[in-house]
């Protein structure tokens, strides 16, 4: 049993060399395989430090930053890694390409690019270009989901401001309010086809 965990500790050995002298967001696929093995089977116990410490103190990083790898590795796997070692990625940004991305490359206009330090500057510019083009598609139908929430919101409470007792002149204005959405809603509904 203890040399099985002493064995254990010597892999965390090869952890902290990949890892010690990398930033968070340069750490290869295989350390951040080796984090996660290191807490999913708690083989930080052996060195007598709690998660915290080991990341600390072993890992030379904090805790957050250690658990970002993994839930990077489980939500994009290995590639993430091999894209970001050699072209700026953060996650948003991934998500923004993950559907080009595959095992060993970036697919881009039909072709691989392959996931390689002479290719450096091919994968920055097609992942720039395509996080852009995936941008512009997907802004349009993000601001109508805030203009549906924006225009929900202001119903509620139009619709709460109604049921409050008003004088004249307050019921007057309100009534002038729901005029002007009226006619605003039905010149929009005239300008976007069926």
């Amino acid at each position: 049993m203890l040399e099985e965990r002493e064995g254990k500790l010597e892999e965390t050995v090869d952890l902290e060399a990949w890892m010690g002298s990398r930033a968070a967001a340069r750490c290869s696929a295989a350390a951040a395989q080796w984090l996660r093995a290191i807490r999913t089977r708690k083989l930080y116990r052996a060195s007598q430090l709690t998660w915290e410490e080991f990341c600390k103190q072993r890992v030379g990083i904090d805790r957050s930053n250690a658990d970002a790898i993994i839930r990077r590795l489980e939500e994009f796997g290995p590639a993430y890694f091999h894209l970001a070692a050699l072209v700026r990625m953060s996650p948003q940004r991934f998500r923004l390409i993950a559907s080009f991305v595959r095992e060993r490359g970036l697919e881009y206009n039909g072709e691989l690019i392959p996931f390689e330090a002479a290719q450096a500057s091919r994968l920055a510019a097609a992942v720039k270009d395509l996080a852009a083009r995936h941008a512009a598609s997907a802004d349009p139908a993000r601001r109508l989901r805030r203009a549906q929430i924006a225009l929900k919101s202001a119903l509620t409470s139009l619709e709460t401001v109604s049921n409050l007792p008003m004088d004249l002149l307050d019921r007057q204005s309100l009534h002038a309010t729901f005029e002007h959405a009226m006619e605003k809603l039905g010149r929009l509904s005239c300008i976007v086809p069926h």
